[in-house]
């Protein structure tokens, strides 16, 4: 994707002597892979305008002088639920969970259940603190409040925009409250892609959307039919779990369904743009469905790992793959290593060297053609988007060694600075935007009304 014609009047500020990563060289460029060089970076307004060695200061321009320092584009998380953030800590259900399907029924129904309009908001906002502290910039969101769906993605840009992070929200539609909710769940969705339609040319878009929607195996057939409907009107993808484990597989057996890639492509749901989370229980030819179409799946390998859902086949993913964490947090670096790591445990795995680039770089890609704007990129018309690590680094950062970098060497730690959008949104020591008292009575009042669910459901 080329980069946006610079725009933006009135002096900005300029970063001299930076190291900088870049992941897309322009497409004119000799070499299209990743690259390190050390240049200036002149910004105004939320865009690069400039970028060379030397480059003058202007009049009235703030000067800075990195002395080094690595630079590099904010990183994008491809799959997280922000509803999740409040739940660090929370009681464990009376009984354990012993399977992927408990985990749902104990754990998270009941807790997108007890969120209110504030708990919304707040774990949006205290997710998206945590994120930028981690050098995370972009999320792409799939929402769930259930006895709290209407407005509640405006409340979540709301914790985004406090913090200064850009995300791709949707609300995850089910059929599990019945037909009154889903139809509400639905409208949030419309409502939603509605509102983001309307954008101020020039501008890098703070916020975009695709349709929600939970898994198929909590979803009816004239559901899906719906979400296609909603796709086609927004000209959208549609952001859903997938085959996290046996679950979906099982009930598609169970109810006389198709299985569920063929049902999902029977109802027009695989397209371009389409977004699908964790594809653990996949085969060859739902890989050889995805990929064909044009849609996308996002490898959350912690959370798989966690739940006990078994290793997702990685190496056969499509080309538009990249990393997500599924609500675990938003350190991208942490998701990267524990999937390289673990895929080595038993001998080199099959991600490899190769696989974790195009993970990794997968991020982007999806950023660019979800926002379209050339993300990952420091190049003059880019979003100002992008991190500044600690003057220390033990050791050089250069084109040839960046991704054994970012495997080994640049962890959380090195972040010093945070830039969204040509707004340095934070440094670190800085304080967070909300207070922690105020979310922690929001976390407590949440386990409450989840205990109260659990025991409802046991009555």
């Amino acid at each position: 994707m080329a980069a946006k014609t610079p725009s933006g009047d009135g002096p900005g500020f300029l970063l001299r002597n930076g190291r900088v990563l870049d992941y897309f060289p322009p497409e004119l460029s000799a070499d299209p892979s990743p690259r390190v060089e050390s240049v200036d970076l002149r910004v105004r307004g939320d865009r690069i305008v400039a970028r060379g060695s030397g480059l003058t200061p202007e009049a009235g321009e703030d000067v800075r002088d990195l002395d080094g320092a690595v630079v590099m584009p904010g990183n994008v998380n491809g799959h997280t639920h922000l509803y999740s953030s409040l739940a660090p800590g929370m009681p464990a259900p009376r009984n354990v969970p012993r399977s992927f399907t408990e985990i749902l029924t104990e754990i998270w129904w009941p807790l997108d259940r007890a969120l209110d309009a504030e708990a919304v908001f707040l774990s949006a906002a205290a997710g998206a603190w945590e994120a930028a502290r981690v050098g995370t910039t972009l999320l792409f969101d799939h929402h769930s409040s259930l006895t709290s769906v209407g407005g509640s993605l405006d409340r979540i840009a709301e914790g985004l925009s406090l913090v200064g992070l850009r995300g791709c929200l949707c609300y995850e539609v089910t059929d599990r409250g019945g037909p009154g909710s889903r139809d509400t769940t639905l409208e949030e969705n419309d409502r939603w892609l509605r509102q983001v339609a309307q954008r101020r040319t020039g501008d890098v878009p703070r916020f975009c959307g695709l349709v929600g929607a939970h898994a198929g195996f909590t979803l009816e057939d004239d559901t899906l039919d719906d979400l296609a409907q909603l796709c086609e009107k927004h000209q959208a993808g549609v952001h859903m779990h997938l085959c996290e484990g046996t679950t979906d597989r099982e009930v598609c057996q169970e109810r006389g369904w198709k299985d569920p890639v063929e049902r999902l492509v029977a109802h027009g749901l695989v397209r371009p743009g389409s977004l699908f989370a964790h594809g653990v229980d996949l085969t060859p030819l739902d890989l050889q469905a995805i990929e064909e179409r044009g849609a996308w799946l996002v490898h959350n390998g912690r959370s798989n790992m966690n739940n006990g859902v078994g290793r997702a086949p990685v190496d056969r993913f499509p080309d538009r793959a990249c990393f997500g964490t599924d609500g675990v947090d938003d350190n991208m670096w942490a998701e990267m290593r524990a999937t390289f790591f673990r895929g080595n445990e038993p001998g080199r795995g099959p991600l490899g060297f190769r696989g974790a680039q195009r993970f990794w770089l997968g991020g982007f890609r999806l950023a660019r053609e979800c926002f379209r704007e050339p993300f990952g990129t420091l190049d003059a018309g880019a979003p100002a988007d992008f991190l500044v690590c600690h003057p220390f680094m033990r050791s050089p950062l250069a084109t040839d060694n960046w991704l054994s970098m970012i495997l080994f060497g640049i962890q959380a730690q090195h972040v010093a600075e945070v830039w969204v959008g040509g707004r340095r949104i934070h440094r670190a020591g800085d304080p967070a935007p909300v207070e922690a008292a105020r979310c922690q009575a929001a976390a407590r009042r949440v386990w409450d009304a989840m205990r109260g669910l659990r025991r409802g459901a046991k009555t």
